[in-house]
């Protein structure tokens, strides 16, 4: 996996590529609450990601709690085919905010 940062529209972007699996979650889940840590506005563009597991979906969901905690908007957005499908599956769109695309 690999993780890139930048700001765009006021919003601290995380891009993610490759696989959100059990191998890269705590990875994926540190680097997002740093970035809510930093900033008001964070947002993961999932458009790079080619498969996203329970531990990946548990990192997001992290994220999001800590950002709620500290009073930070988190969203995600540009999901991938394969990860809307998780995300559907899942109910995913019950507890994150979800965007098309950037910026939020």
């Amino acid at each position: 996996m690999l993780l890139t940062n930048k700001t765009q529209y006021g919003w601290r972007v995380v891009g993610v590529r490759g696989r959100a699996d059990a191998e890269a979650a705590e990875e994926l889940e540190t680097t997002l609450k740093a970035a809510v840590a930093e900033h008001p506005k964070v947002a993961a563009d999932l458009s790079g990601v080619s498969y996203i597991s329970s531990a990946g979906l548990r990192a997001l969901l992290e994220a999001a709690r800590t950002a709620s905690a500290r009073g930070a908007e988190f969203a995600v957005c540009s999901l991938s085919d394969p990860v809307k499908k998780v995300f559907d599956m899942s109910g995913m769109h019950h507890f994150l905010r979800i965007h098309g695309e950037l910026p939020c």
